[in-house]
């Protein structure tokens, strides 16, 4: 029976159809209060020492101090993932719990842009609240929602600038320039990801006037004129920030940023493609994405092979359950759902360009700028961070674009004259798509690393700590890290330096104590091999009041534990510093001086597998 037919015949049955009616007008607001509902529920639980949050917190206060980005202070991410947060501290002061707001806002607007997004390319409603529902249930890490949000605001301003038809010439040109901004704003955040969505845009506007019958010089016009529009927007963007780096003295280095993201892109092909050559079955290191720091601190000059291990489709036979064989199938589906979607979706729009289907063409061109915006998030986790964090950002706009693929598929295939292998795609895109979401759900939703409400589970005891640190733990959890912040600020005065290796910001931010770090981040996937000497003349220098050593497996090897491969400082420490104990897992050390008489009772370690308390 034609799918048209059946359409009638269920509208026939439901002739008000209230609840897609309802839906398709406020679908919108249903997940934007949905989100608030949902992200308020847990707002003031957990507390990763480890986290991001810490660390864009920490910066985003040595800017308010007058710092100059980059110079001054590491980065390691455009000046727009910081002055947002600085902003919002300049009006609240320095506060946890109003930097959770605000990423938990663009988790919010993420999900709305998710529903206007299938809206637009499915019409129906009650199937856009439902996808949207995704992205806004696993957000992705806290404190990285930059990355969902970028690529599904792109994902969006593309779709409506260049894909689909707009009611008026001027409702065009707005959505062009929101394009071109939405394009300068991710370069002022993530300049590899306005990159790969400078290549999107460049191939949409040379696609723009093809395929409609007596329309390409008109179209071709409008093509060189957007060019021209979002050139100019794009300076538009920047010019602020590029004045102020003028006036306070570092503007070589933020335009050096992009000249640098070149060659760190064919530094890290070059590594990737001298480990196939070491390894070529798999499992190469991922480098660490955020430490693109100048030559000259060899202490963050990536080097090592000791990288965060990637799963090979081997460990589906060696995983020890079928939790942790969800995740290796969860880390390389998308490449066969990718290439599902590109592969086919291109083949019919060239039939398309060469038919002049205006219809055909639209419904495959918008599979394919959907598929190409969530996977500009492909290599960040793939290549470099291959876990769960990471895996959870590249789906908030993957999910979009397989929900958007596999309407489009059966759509296709219930036009007349459809071919067989157009049902059988169909089928396929459906059936793997729900299940990698399945599994996806399955593996990611209880892990709060995920950005989920399992960041609720146990969490019912209050820590009250400085910069408005109000955070709900478990008890054990709470306990410990409540004694680890009494006794810093015992010992220890506001202005004295605290430094947590390899990386703990959020201690600095809810102790009030600063670091005298570049760069606040530093594992064995750097060039270490100078790392204790340069040590010990900050030390010298800097007099650190109290140091925090995390003796977790960061990179999940052996090797990565910070007294296995900062051994010779680890034992300086020791010697030098008096250790308090341990608290939770991070080991504290007092200048000897400041260090109290009596003998501190050490505590347990936590679990390393839980980091956010």
């Amino acid at each position: 029976m034609h799918w048209k037919k059946i359409e009638s015949i269920w509208k026939a049955r439901r002739p008000d159809l209230r609840a897609e009616e309802f839906l398709a007008r406020w679908g919108a607001a249903v997940v934007a209060l949905f989100a608030v509902l949902y992200y308020a529920s847990y707002l003031r639980k957990g507390l990763n020492l480890g986290g991001e949050g810490g660390t864009v917190a920490v910066i985003a206060m040595r800017l308010m101090e007058g710092q100059r980005p980059i110079v001054d202070t590491f980065l390691g991410y455009n000046v727009m993932w910081f002055w947002p947060v600085a902003w919002v501290f300049e009006l609240t002061g320095p506060n946890y719990v109003a930097l959770r707001v605000f990423f938990f806002t663009l988790c919010t607007l993420t999900g709305v842009m998710a529903y206007l997004i299938v809206r637009r390319v499915t019409g129906r409603g009650w199937f856009a609240t439902l996808v949207a529902l995704g992205p806004v249930l696993i957000p992705g890490m806290i404190f990285r929602n930059y990355m969902g949000f970028l690529a599904v605001l792109n994902m969006l301003m593309l779709l409506q600038a260049y894909v689909f038809v707009q009611p008026t010439t001027r409702r065009r040109w707005l959505w062009i320039a929101g394009a071109g901004g939405a394009l300068g704003l991710t370069y002022l955040i993530r300049i590899d990801i306005g990159a790969f969505f400078t290549v999107i845009t460049l191939g949409l506007l040379v696609l723009y006037p093809l395929g409609f019958r007596g329309a390409l010089r008109r179209r071709a016009v409008t093509a060189a004129g957007a060019l021209g529009l979002t050139v100019i927007i794009f300076a538009g963007t920047h010019a602020p920030f590029y004045f102020d780096a003028r006036q306070r003295g570092y503007a070589d280095e933020f335009v050096g940023q992009y000249l640098g993201w070149i060659n760190l892109v064919r530094y890290l092909a070059q590594q990737e493609a001298d480990a196939f050559v070491r390894n070529p079955e798999g499992g190469k290191p991922s480098g660490v994405e955020k430490n693109q720091k100048p030559k000259s601190d060899t202490k963050r000059d990536i080097e090592s092979e000791d990288y965060l291990q990637k799963k090979t489709l081997e460990d589906l036979y060696g995983a020890r359950s079928f939790y942790d064989q969800a995740f290796v199938l969860i880390t390389y589906g998308p490449i066969l759902i990718a290439m599902l979607i590109v592969l086919p979706a291109a083949t019919l729009f060239l039939l398309a360009l060469v038919r002049a289907d205006e219809g055909l063409r639209t419904e495959t061109l918008a599979m394919l700028v959907t598929a190409g915006s969530g996977l500009t998030l492909f290599p960040q986790y793939f290549f470099f961070r291959p876990d769960t964090p990471h895996l959870s950002e590249f789906m908030v706009p993957f999910m979009i674009a397989m929900a958007c693929a596999t309407w489009g598929a059966w759509h296709l295939a219930q036009r007349r004259g459809a071919g067989v292998w157009i049902w059988i795609w169909a089928w396929a895109l459906a059936v793997i798509c729900l299940l990698d979401v399945g599994f996806y759900f399955y593996h990611s939703f209880p892990k709060d690393s995920a950005g989920t409400i399992a960041a609720r589970r146990k969490r019912t005891y209050e820590l009250v700590a400085e910069n408005g640190v109000r955070v709900d733990l478990k008890q054990q959890t709470r306990e410990s890290l409540q004694n680890m912040c009494d006794l810093i600020q015992a010992h220890t005065q506001p202005g004295d330096y605290l430094v947590c290796y390899p990386y703990a910001p959020t201690v600095n931010f809810m102790t009030d104590r600063p670091s005298f770090e570049y760069n606040l981040y530093v594992d064995n996937a750097h060039n270490i091999s100078h790392f204790h000497e340069e040590t010990l003349r900050e030390f010298a220098k800097y007099r650190p009041a109290a140091v925090l050593i995390d003796n977790r497996a960061i990179n999940q090897t052996e090797d990565s534990r910070f007294q296995n491969w900062a051994t010779e400082t680890y034992q300086w420490l020791q010697t030098n510093y008096r250790s308090q104990g341990i608290f939770r897992r991070q080991e504290l050390f007092l200048r000897a001086d400041l260090a109290p008489d009596t003998e501190n009772q050490k505590e347990t370690a936590g679990s390393a597998e839980s980091p956010d308390g």
